[in-house]
């Protein structure tokens, strides 16, 4: 049956409450008071409403969860209809209640009243609860006490979700049957080189078909598989077919080569920057990493060395320069040998008519600087933002 949840009264958790801490109370349920209202259970309840009867003869266990198995007797020839009862103490306290509308149970007076029932306590420790007279407790098995159990359906079975019925041999039975089928019903297929297969109802083997020496070396099946004993007769065709004495040489830039009898190693140098730069070497080859190497500078004045040894570079000198001065610039580097031409170009922030005042090389460029003179055609608005100089030398 479902499990019944207890009301305690406030005098029985008093008393639950002082017994925790080790107070020398007694709490043992020596009566079970029967009433045949339906009634609020509150816990301020000192008496049990419409109690007609009250029953000694009751035993009781605490079987885990906060759950508590009772069985309640009456032996005695009275006809009554219970709708609510009530826990008494031994020394008269009401300990808790239940009650429902619909009747409890009813008893005959010609019939024996043997009522079991689970009560769920809304606290822990119920273990401190005893009872009376333990010899007809009948309460239902947990994991932890031994008691009565109720089969599973085959269905409930199946579905495997309860937790408090049995499963006996032949539900049982019934379920490995119907989990079998659907095993043995799947197939094992063989695909690609794998051959055979079939259900689950017997033995099956998969066979993956080996290919002969022969049919290694012909190269023409796509249904077996190689073994190294297959490939043994492939490498001793390809020996026979590329004899090892036969040779691999080098021409040009590639250096290496020789008899196939051990492994060869075919090269091709790369330049270096140094031999890129100075471009005299026939027998190596140009890579991205050979004009890496070539000095350079990626900025407003900077320069860039070609192949060769040519270096070109450039100064974007910005000043406001008035009149008609003369400016010297040094490079960004020193050419090692000579410059060999300057061009240089006057720089406006903006567009003007009126600014007309243009740059030029005064004198052959040095190795490591050049004078640029400011000129002008009048005396108006002499004045540039600067200029751009251009350099090719060696």
């Amino acid at each position: 049956m479902s499990k019944l949840a207890l009301t305690i009264t406030q005098a029985g958790h008093s008393r639950f409450t002082a017994a925790q801490v080790d107070d020398d109370i007694d709490l043992s349920i020596s009566a079970v008071g029967l009433s045949d209202r339906a009634f609020v259970a509150a816990p301020t309840l000192t008496a049990l409403p419409g109690e007609f009867r009250r029953v000694s003869t009751i035993s009781g266990e605490a079987i885990g969860d906060n759950v508590v198995h009772m069985v309640v007797r009456d032996a005695d020839p009275l006809a009554y209809t219970v709708r609510s009862f009530g826990l008494f103490l031994a020394d008269g306290t009401l300990f808790a209640t239940y009650a429902q509308a619909d009747p409890l149970f009813e008893k005959s007076a010609l019939s024996d009243m043997h009522l079991a029932i689970d009560i769920a306590f809304p606290t822990g420790n119920v273990e401190q609860l005893t009872f009376g007279d333990t010899n007809f407790l009948n309460p239902p098995a947990t994991t932890a006490t031994r008691g009565v159990v109720e089969l599973a359906t085959q269905e409930e079975v199946d579905t495997g979700e309860d937790t408090e019925r049995v499963v006996t041999p032949r539900t049982l039975a019934q379920r490995l049957a119907g989990w079998a089928g659907g095993l043995l019903g799947r197939r094992i297929t063989g695909a690609g080189l794998a051959t055979g297969g079939g259900d689950l109802t017997a033995d099956r083997t998969i066979t993956v078909p080996a290919a002969s020496a022969a049919e290694a070396d012909a190269g023409t099946i796509a249904s077996k598989a190689l073994t190294p004993a297959s490939i043994v007769n492939i490498i001793a065709s390809i020996t026979a077919r590329v004899p090892l004495t036969r040779r691999i040489d080098t021409a040009g830039l590639a250096l290496g080569g020789g008899a196939l009898g051990t492994d060869q190693t075919i090269s091709v140098p790369a330049a270096t920057s140094e031999q890129l730069l100075y471009a005299t070497a026939a027998n190596v080859a140009v890579t991205p990493q050979s004009f890496g190497g070539l000095a350079h500078l990626l900025e407003a004045n900077g320069y860039w060395t070609l192949p060769g040894g040519l270096i070109v570079q450039w100064v974007n000198y910005r000043a406001v320069l008035a009149d008609e001065p003369a400016v010297t610039v040094n490079y960004p580097l020193a050419f090692p040998n000579r410059c060999l031409v300057a061009s240089a170009t006057a720089f406006i922030n903006a567009p003007s008519a009126a600014r007309d005042s243009w740059a030029q090389v005064a004198g052959n460029p040095g190795r490591t600087s050049c004078v640029i003179q400011l000129q002008a055609d009048d005396q108006n608005d002499r004045v540039v933002d600067g200029f751009t100089l251009l350099l090719i030398g060696y």
